[in-house]
């Protein structure tokens, strides 16, 4: 039942490309009414209890790019899945600063701890065998060394391979978020 209301859950959200790691906009995402509108229907469809619906729909709405909605949603929460929706956020707009500021407030987030498994079908090569390293030093993802590569890689050119493979972390990351918030 929880893979098939996932599954569901990204045919509303997908997009053709991947959020990028800084603000965006990018092509192909919703605006904020026609993805509250999906969402409605979807909520109401399964019956998503209500603090997890606050969740997904920040979610869906910093995954396509709609950075000041997702931001009013999850701005005055306190509890851990917002402080991760927040600390993403700020990660992308990019506020690094802030992104760490909320990342400290969760210990050890399920969705980190099991990042890793996602992340060996990205590692390839030395090169991104080594940016794993360089995230998972500890075992989980660490969201702290993940912010730092974003920044490092911020000046880049979007098509530099390390900004790529970090792109699909972050898809990942997405993607193990919504896993964790669809229950």
């Amino acid at each position: 039942m929880t893979e098939s209301r996932v599954q569901s859950f990204w045919q509303i959200v997908a997009t053709p490309e991947p959020p990028e790691l800084g603000p965006g906009p990018r092509p192909g995402v919703s605006s904020p009414a026609v993805l509250n509108r999906k969402l409605n229907v979807w909520v109401l469809t399964l019956g998503i209890p209500l603090p997890a619906v606050v969740h997904l729909r920040a979610t869906a709405l910093l995954y396509h790019d709609q950075h000041d909605p997702a931001h009013d949603l999850v701005q005055d929460l306190v509890d851990t899945e917002a402080a991760l929706v927040h600390a993403i956020l700020h990660r992308r707009e990019p506020d690094y600063w802030n992104a760490k500021y909320w990342f400290r407030r969760i210990t050890e987030h399920p969705v980190y701890v099991h990042l890793p498994e996602r992340l060996h079908r990205l590692t390839s090569d030395s090169a991104t065998a080594g940016w794993l390293k360089s995230l998972t030093l500890a075992g989980p993802l660490d969201p702290f060394a993940f912010v730092d590569a974003c920044e490092n890689v911020s000046r880049r050119p979007p098509e530099d391979p390390e900004a790529v493979w970090l792109r699909k972390v972050q898809q990942l990351e997405f993607e193990a978020l919504i896993d964790h918030l669809v229950v």
